[in-house]
């Protein structure tokens, strides 16, 4: 816990952060035509890499109550 908040909360703030950060290299590299595509694939890995943490740490606080 930090800050007395569960880490599968801040790993879901995180989560989300990325997700839109990956969202708007995707966008500038389609519409605007900026050479973005190399930070597009590593928020893209680095999304699902905290989505599956997220993913487990809430498995875990769900089913067995667990929070770290």
């Amino acid at each position: 816990m930090i800050l007395n908040i569960p880490l599968v909360i801040w790993f879901g703030i995180l989560t989300i952060i990325s997700v839109i950060a990956t969202a708007g290299f995707g966008i500038s590299t389609q519409v605007f035509h900026k050479n973005l595509f190399k930070y597009h694939k590593f928020f893209a890995f680095l999304t699902l890499t905290l989505a599956l943490i997220h993913a487990i740490l809430a498995i875990m606080l769900w089913f067995y109550g667990y929070t770290i």
